[in-house]
């Protein structure tokens, strides 16, 4: 009894994570319908916990939810990049300018974490590796209330870059050369320099995730 009621209690998390992953790696130009049933059975729970999947999903704004039916996951506009990107901006900018001046371990780890994207031949752990690089140095500039925001971001993030990794080598290869120089500037507690980096870096980004695809 207490196993089946385990079991019951994480079906929710069973059929959100089957959902979320599916949104991941969906590239941002498609679009896809899903329905209850299909999502139940792939995730293997039922269609309640579905629901209740689709639901937290739908108020984080991944889907459009049609009730007893499944869900619509939209393509992602230009519009969408761009209002990331700014964000992220702002978020990595001001991250770079306290830590640059004191950054102890920070460049070590942003090192093992270029070499690990270097070594990386799937798409999604290069852009989870991507990810966990500039949130590194969003969590070592020590404001809370700006780490949990750019974490909010990192979902829409992963599914904006899966297509440019798996489309685009030169793309992959300017990340890592991109990654290298903000590494190289806090290591030498340039805040000058690693700002230009960080900048030069998110530029690129946007121009890539923007570009049209072939």
């Amino acid at each position: 009894m207490t196993t089946s009621k385990t079991s019951a209690a994480f079906a929710p998390e069973l059929a959100y994570e089957w959902l979320k992953n599916t949104i991941l790696t969906l590239p941002r130009d498609e679009e896809m319908f899903l329905s209850e049933t299909q999502v139940a059975a792939a995730s293997g729970t039922s269609r309640t916990p579905v629901r209740e999947a689709l639901l937290r999903l739908e108020a984080e704004g991944f889907i459009r939810r049609v009730p007893h039916k499944g869900a619509y996951i939209p393509a992602l506009t230009d519009k969408d990049v761009d209002d990331v990107m700014g964000a992220r901006r702002v978020v990595e900018e001001w991250s770079i300018t306290q830590v640059a001046p004191n950054p102890g371990a920070v460049p070590e780890r942003l090192r093992e974490l270029v070499a690990a994207q270097a070594a990386d031949t799937d798409a999604v752990e290069f852009i989870a590796h991507d990810l966990e690089f500039h949130t590194t140095v969003i969590r070592a500039a020590g404001n809370r209330i700006m780490h949990d925001f750019y974490r909010s971001l990192r979902d829409r993030q992963m599914r904006m870059g899966v297509r440019i990794v798996l489309d685009d080598e030169q793309r992959k290869n300017q990340v890592l050369i991109e990654h290298s120089a903000i590494v190289d500037a806090l290591a030498a507690r340039d805040t000058h320099a690693a700002i230009t980096a960080v900048r030069e870096h998110l530029d690129t980004t946007l121009c890539s995730l923007k570009q049209p695809r072939l």
